[in-house]
């Protein structure tokens, strides 16, 4: 049998391996396959199909379990979440209407639409401290939220701020309640009835909504700063008063005047007149 050369054309053995014309290399000649090749390569063909096709159900069943997790995981995450808000919503409107009627009453008080004698200041201070207690108790429970994670939503450092108004107003009872102006009666007064106002709005809500509860208070929300403590306690400005209240009374009156402008200073002024022992003596 003969064959044609690829490269000059010319008819050369059909085992040839080199062109005796041309010297050139023969291609190969394909040897046919036998059906059992052609079969064992189907079968090859077959099985990659099949471990491929395996590997891609199982990335698929990976990635709709993983799905069904993390779907699962979000209903937790969520009932929880609703749990909280519901738990929060009832502690907050307990609270808020435990301590309304102390509000309204120390409002009055300030007002002077309840009159009381001196012997009654300490019962009533200790009726205000009850009252930081129990606001306490809804403010510890608020920061647990925080630690979860949840403080975004919480309104702890609001009742954390009303829990410290409270304490002041003890003292401002007990302490400074019989020498405050009927103008500084009045400013706390009004600070006072704001308060209940808004505690009463949200004692309405059930407080669906009690996350607006500092923006209503005047307070930006999530900052509770000393800055921004003015519109719901002037407690700061009345425990500087009565630390000062064991020096002379012009001497009180200065560093009152010096406090509205610069309290840092006022402080340390009275510090070291309480360091160099001035006092305000009782007439012999």
């Amino acid at each position: 049998m003969m064959k044609t050369c690829p490269y000059c054309k010319f008819e050369i053995p059909a085992d040839a391996l080199v062109c005796g014309h041309c010297r050139k290399d023969q291609p190969s000649a394909s040897v046919p396959k036998t059906p059992e090749q052609i079969q064992s390569e189907k079968t090859a063909k077959r099985g990659c199909l099949i471990f491929a096709g395996a590997v891609l159900a199982l990335f698929f069943v990976v990635a709709i379990v993983n799905s069904i997790s993390d779907s699962i995981e979000k209903g937790k995450s969520s009932a929880a979440m609703d749990r909280k808000n519901k738990i929060e919503q009832q502690s907050s409107t307990e609270t808020a209407t435990a301590i309304l009627p102390g509000i309204n009453r120390y409002a009055d008080l300030l007002e002077g639409k309840i009159q009381i004698s001196a012997a009654d200041h300490k019962k009533e201070a200790g009726n205000l401290r009850g009252l930081a207690d129990i606001v306490e108790v809804v403010d510890k429970q608020s920061a647990t939220y925080e630690a979860l994670g949840w403080g975004d939503l919480s309104p702890a450092k609001t009742w954390r701020q009303l829990s410290v108004m409270l304490t002041t107003d003890a003292q401002v009872m007990e302490a400074i309640f019989s020498k405050m102006k009927p103008s500084e009666r009045s400013a706390s007064a009004q600070l006072h009835r704001k308060l209940a106002a808004v505690l009463q709005k949200h004692v309405d809500q059930g407080f669906k909504s009690a996350y607006s509860l500092d923006s209503d208070l005047g307070v930006p929300s999530g900052n509770l700063d000393s800055s921004a403590r003015a519109p719901i306690s002037t407690g700061s400005h009345f425990d500087f008063i009565k630390e000062t209240s064991d020096l002379p009374s012009s001497a009180q009156k200065a560093l009152d005047k010096i406090y509205k402008v610069d309290p840092a200073r006022a402080r340390e002024l009275s510090r070291q007149a309480h360091e160099a022992g001035v006092q305000n003596l009782p007439n012999r």
